[in-house]
């Protein structure tokens, strides 16, 4: 969300907006809209920004949509990959809590609201608690 000072139509310049983050340093696709529609509700009318700069945008949105995408179909596959090899989970830790490590061998993986969960000596955890896949021959 974004959120500045807009006095009679116009946005203060001494404000300092603040964004809306995602789980990194980048802003989010939804920070982007936002942005975009806050530049387009907020444009001089009698200096309206050039349209090509709206089509750059809009390209620069959907390059980051699809490299989202992307990212997130490599993160499911290589959580499809883990099906039957032994791995090492810290539940919670994506979410910043921990908790102690639970090792067994993945059984099979559940997808739940667009996220890989991995069944785990017969609970689930989240694929982005993996800490270490763990090689056969070192289990003893």
């Amino acid at each position: 969300m974004v959120t500045a000072d807009i006095v009679n139509g116009k946005v203060v310049a001494d404000s300092t907006p603040t964004y809306a983050k995602s789980s990194g340093n980048n802003l989010d696709k939804q920070a982007f809209l936002t942005l975009l529609t806050a530049q387009m509700q907020n444009q001089d009318p009698l200096e309206p920004t050039d349209n090509t700069e709206y089509v750059s945008q809009l390209a620069q949105f959907s390059a980051l949509e699809a490299m989202t995408n992307v990212e997130q179909s490599l993160t499911n596959q290589n959580a499809f990959n883990l099906v039957g090899k032994n791995v090492v989970i810290t539940p919670g830790a994506s979410e910043g809590k921990s908790e102690s490590e639970v090792a067994g061998r993945v059984n099979y993986v559940e997808m739940v609201d667009g996220k890989a969960q991995l069944s785990i000596n017969d609970k689930m955890y989240s694929y982005e608690d993996l800490k270490y896949v763990v090689d056969d021959d070192y289990i003893m």
